[in-house]
């Protein structure tokens, strides 16, 4: 018999003022709006044969030996052509981020990775010819004069994809590795969903 592995990633939240900025764009133009709230990836989605504590105690090492990291999100870009996808580049924190990614990708969190890891925050994805430069258009007439566009980040969340549609978050780790006191907004919604859903 075949052994199933958890699918999870690791995700920077973001505060509330740019949670909202993103949304106004997510909701028309990432399939993943009401999915999963608007985050920066720091592991991006792998499948590891590890138990869910196993993997915990692996991102609460590395949280353990990090400093609050400060995010200041930059140029609206996209990946495109080689995907469809609109996103805030970082002005600010791409090398602490960058170091934090290899930290996390190694040892029982290895796998496999499509591309180079480029930190960002996701504001549209699977965009037709169409709609990508509205999307683009958008985004930088909202975010081009935004002040919440930077944060300290202070901590880590784990998410697991349990469905196709539900993406659950873990209680997140403070980058000192202790337990927030409560999960951020972005956290809080995605469990409220899956509360719905079961």
């Amino acid at each position: 018999m075949t052994r199933r592995g958890r699918v999870i990633g690791v995700v920077l939240s973001v505060p509330e003022d740019v949670s909202r900025l993103a949304n106004r764009i997510r909701r028309s133009y990432d399939p993943n709006f009401s999915r999963i709230g608007p985050h920066v990836t720091v592991l991006p989605p792998r499948e590891v044969f590890q138990t869910r504590r196993r993997i915990y105690e692996s991102v609460a090492r590395v949280a353990r030996a990090t400093h609050p990291i400060r995010i200041v999100l930059g140029r609206i870009g996209t990946f495109s052509p080689v995907m469809p996808v609109v996103f805030a580049g970082l002005q600010r924190g791409t090398a602490p981020l960058g170091r934090l990614h290899r930290r996390l990708a190694a040892g029982a969190l290895k796998g496999h990775e499509a591309f180079p890891y480029v930190p960002h925050l996701t504001l549209g994805q699977s965009l037709d010819a169409a709609r990508l430069p509205r999307a683009m258009a958008l985004a930088r007439r909202l975010f081009e004069k935004a002040s919440e566009k930077r944060w300290f980040a202070d901590h880590l969340i784990v998410v697991e994809r349990v469905s196709d549609e539900v993406w659950i978050p873990h209680p997140p780790l403070s980058l000192d590795g202790r337990k927030a006191r409560q999960a951020p907004a972005h956290a809080r919604s995605a469990a409220a969903a899956k509360r719905r859903k079961t």
